[in-house]
């Protein structure tokens, strides 16, 4: 009977290894990116992405993306990833505008999901101060992946120009004013 009763504690033993194995096999691996600063080009262009290598099936990421805004501003964001089926690739599953005190502003609107991913954010009166974008996703295939992201930061400091319109306009309201004061 002892021998029996060793048998299945050392049968069970192997089973319940086999199963831990594939367990840790199977585990969920984080495989975000350090967080990088994205260069604004001249007129406020942002262009952002990264891309992963193959063999990273069900893995997830959280990129981070950070910028500065040196006056106040308005942030206009599209992220995509397009695959050659909804089977492949990655799947974008978040994006998000957040101060750096890592405080959330906005979150983005999924637009397109499957075979084709987009996120759109667009966030008016940004102020000045460092901020960062988070991408999230996870890779549905063994193949590897990619996503992009392009924006603009459009300064909301109004140009000369719209002063002075400003100005002639009121001015033209005033003697308008002054003119029906007479007529009366």
């Amino acid at each position: 009977m002892k021998k029996n009763t060793r048998s299945l504690v050392a049968a069970l033993a192997l089973a319940g290894a086999a199963l831990f194995s594939q367990a840790a096999a199977a585990a969920v691996v984080d495989i975000s990116s350090l967080p990088s600063a994205v260069t604004l080009a001249s007129g406020g262009s942002l262009t952002f992405g990264d891309k992963f290598k193959a063999s990273n099936k069900g893995n997830f990421f959280n990129d981070h993306f950070t910028f500065n805004v040196t006056q106040p501003s308005s942030l206009s964001l599209v992220v995509t990833s397009t695959s050659t089926s909804a089977a492949n690739g990655l799947n974008l599953t978040g994006l998000g505008l957040y101060d750096s005190a890592n405080h959330s502003l906005l979150q983005g609107t999924q637009v397109l999901t499957g075979k084709d991913d987009k996120w759109t954010l667009s966030f008016a009166n940004l102020a000045a101060g460092s901020y960062y974008v988070k991408v999230s996703g996870n890779l549905v295939s063994g193949a590897g992946a990619t996503f992009s992201g392009n924006g603009s930061l459009i300064s909301a400091v109004p140009e000369p120009a719209t002063y002075g319109m400003l100005l002639g306009g009121l001015g033209l309201l005033g003697l308008l004013a002054r003119r029906r004061q007479s007529a009366a």
